[in-house]
């Protein structure tokens, strides 16, 4: 059975970038415009007393107390960098892991810190070579295609972000390692080579909602006894164990483990010589529990920030690997985006979050003592802010600030009280472009005000009526805007189309209920509010409320599958691309943190499936997807294609042969030509 798919079936075209996912390492704290109101080139003066910077081509100082700002000659004006980021300490060298895992995969080889020795993924199992004498150590001889070392399930690379399998002590005295067992996974076959004169079979263990998972186990080897042990920190087919680290000292070894329904997670440190363990901290959620919580380490003496769910917000709070917590660091009714540096030396976090009254997507600047006292909100203006630069010795914070129709002003601002001192930059309100425009309106349960923002071509004339569309992912924890200044229009805008995007229930940085609101029922409670801004929107003269498009790939295409299927009413014509059809057909770690499982959650995974609506489907669909896609297998359009058959409903397709996950050669064009047809723009 093959263990990796061929390069080939992976690519997915640069061009169609507008209908993927969005990156969730995205960092939000920066933005990329440099028109008038932004500023460059910023450096501080040694003596602390002057801020140094261009804007529109011309150099300046600020005087910080005074707020008096003079031009400055080409090239004056050189300081010092702001206060650096970061400032947590990294944790100990586990190895240099060697090449570059395809997706789903993990690390074949890493080599150990001192550099003596290279461990190896080999046929199944672990293999050591000695770098200095080529002598080649089995440390494992049993493995087998159900039973292997070294390596892990598809399914932990992709959903747990796993990619790596084997680990060394700090010291290279000792090897961490992976024992999977595959029995009872029921395998997935693919067939490869469509274009071909004979074709393959794919196969993958792969584990589907509420079917036998694989069984993870750590094993370490210590070189002086050539001796394997189990390090008990559990396996089971209903557990899962990732993320193993070491602490910055080299003395702690330390990995995740969460149930399979991911309601609880344990950071363990494990004991390699006795293969015991004890837990460090331990986390709960009734829906579900972060899988990868943030681990700040402040130095050797064994402290570090934690990301913490459990106020309902994602907070930080000071820990050690005692296992005691030492004090809350951040706190508020808001969530906290993330940690921009730790000063152990000034006993300082600076962090950033979702505490405007005004708006609950506009990004905010705080400081707090290590000790969690003394908080306090430093961009005290209620707009969206980033680009930050904290002098030095952290009195003073420049930020940008600005929302998708005001464009942005950079202002100083003291950080004792948060007093704005002065614009280093400003824009002209008339200027502004008025391509885009953010609303609201509350959701169906009345529970949370939900917000859109409406994109508008440049020439937009409202007198004149358009077709819309709401192009989207829209996954759990992802975001599908931020309040970033819209200078320039959006593609789709420039064929002739509005556009909408929302950030439904179940997306990213309103805190735990928002994001759990969607929990058992994908499919239902976010397309819900997708289709409420539009029933909002079409009220609207220039909104052709008959001609609505919504499209999207992955679990874009399947929130574009249930709008056609569950909304006929709003939707006209949706693109459906590798997409979902019916969650029993995905993958366990994903679709049972949101879903649970269909024999405890039946009717949630009933009303989450695209089938259950085909009889009262009306509108036009295209579905697509990629034969050789891995990750959401193409039966998901085959059992969609077959019940609209049955049920005599017509609806277009478009297969690529030897395409993975995603859309192939064409996709792009497929799309405007579908919606062409359909919209009429």
């Amino acid at each position: 059975m093959s263990r990796s798919l061929p390069a080939s079936l992976a690519l997915l075209p640069a061009a169609l970038a507008l209908f993927a996912r969005p990156a969730p390492a995205q960092h939000f704290g920066r933005s990329s415009y440099r028109g008038p109101g932004t500023v460059s080139d910023l450096s501080w003066s040694e003596d602390g007393r002057s801020v140094f910077y261009t804007t529109e081509g011309r150099r300046y100082r600020l005087d910080l107390e005074s707020g008096r700002r003079s031009e400055l000659a080409a090239g004056e004006g050189k300081g010092v960098g702001s206060h650096p980021r970061g400032g947590a300490q990294p944790g100990a060298d586990t190895g240099k892991q060697l090449g570059r895992p395809a997706r789903g995969r993990q690390h074949t080889a890493v080599v150990s810190p001192d550099g003596r020795w290279e461990a190896r993924y080999q046929d199944w199992n672990v293999v050591l070579v000695d770098k200095r004498s080529g002598e080649e150590i089995a440390v494992t001889r049993d493995g087998n295609e159900k039973i292997h070392y070294g390596t892990a399930s598809w399914v932990y690379g992709e959903e747990l972000d796993q990619t790596t399998a084997m680990w060394w002590s700090p010291d290279s005295k000792k090897l961490l390692y992976y024992r999977f067992d595959d029995t009872g996974v029921k395998p997935f076959h693919l067939v490869t080579g469509w274009t071909e004169i004979n074709t393959e079979i794919y196969s993958e263990y792969y584990p589907k909602a509420g079917a036998t998972n694989p069984a993870a186990e750590i094993h370490v080897y210590d070189l002086e006894s050539g001796e394997s042990r189990r390090i008990d920190v559990g396996g089971g087919r209903d557990e899962y164990l990732y993320g193993v680290l070491a602490s910055p000292d080299g003395g702690t070894m330390l990995v995740h483990w969460t149930d399979r329904l991911q309601h609880d997670l344990k950071l363990l440190a494990m004991d390699l010589d006795t293969g015991r363990v004890r837990t460090v901290v331990e986390e709960h959620q009734d829906t579900w529990q972060d899988n990868h919580p943030e681990i700040h380490w402040l130095g050797e003496d064994g402290r570090f920030l934690w990301e913490t769910e459990r106020s309902g917000y994602r907070q930080y709070e000071l820990r050690d690997l005692a296992g005691r917590l030492v004090n809350p660091v951040t706190s508020g009714d808001f969530q906290v985006e993330r940690i921009e540096f730790i000063d152990r030396d000034l006993g300082l976090v600076g962090f950033t979050a979702y505490s405007s009254p005004a708006n609950p997507y506009y990004l905010q600047y705080h400081l707090v003592g290590l000790d969690g006292r003394g908080q306090r909100r430093v961009t005290t203006t209620d707009l969206h802010h980033s680009n930050f630069h904290l002098s030095p010795d952290g009195k003073w914070l420049v930020a940008q600030y600005e929302s998708v129709d005001i464009p942005p002003c950079t202002a100083l601002y003291r950080t004792s009280d948060g007093k704005k001192v002065a614009l280093l930059a400003e824009s002209d309100p008339a200027t502004a472009a008025h391509l885009a425009e953010m609303f609201s309106f509350r959701s169906d349960d009345d529970r949370f005000d939900i917000y859109g923002v409406l994109y508008k071509p440049k020439d937009f004339d409202p007198s004149r009526s358009y077709p819309l569309l709401d192009p989207l992912y829209a996954g759990p924890d992802t975001i599908e805007f931020r309040p970033t200044y819209v200078a320039t229009p959006r593609p789709e805008t420039e064929r002739g189309y509005l556009v909408v995007k929302v950030n439904s229930r179940g997306t990213s940085s309103r805190g735990k209920a928002f994001l759990g609101a969607t929990y058992l029922r994908l499919g239902d409670v976010d397309i819900q509010d997708h289709a409420d801004a539009v029933r909002l929107l079409r009220r609207r003269p220039y909104v052709d409320g008959a001609r609505v498009g919504i499209y999207g790939v992955s679990y874009g295409g399947y929130m574009a599958a249930m709008g056609i299927f569950k909304h006929p009413d709003v939707f006209t014509a949706a693109v459906a691309a590798s997409a979902v059809t019916d969650w029993r057909n995905y993958d366990t770690i994903y679709t049972e943190r949101y879903m649970s499982t269909p024999q405890l959650n039946p009717d949630g995974y009933r009303i989450g499936a695209a089938v259950t609506y085909v009889n009262d489907f009306r509108g036009q669909l295209l579905i697509t997807h990629g034969m050789a896609d891995d990750n959401v297998h193409p039966n998901n359009a085959f059992q969609l294609i077959e019940a609209m058959d049955r049920a005599g409903k017509p609806y277009q397709s478009r297969f690529w042969p030897n395409v993975g996950h995603g859309l192939g050669r064409g996709g792009s064009e497929t799309i405007w030509n579908f919606f062409a047809r359909t919209l009429r723009p």
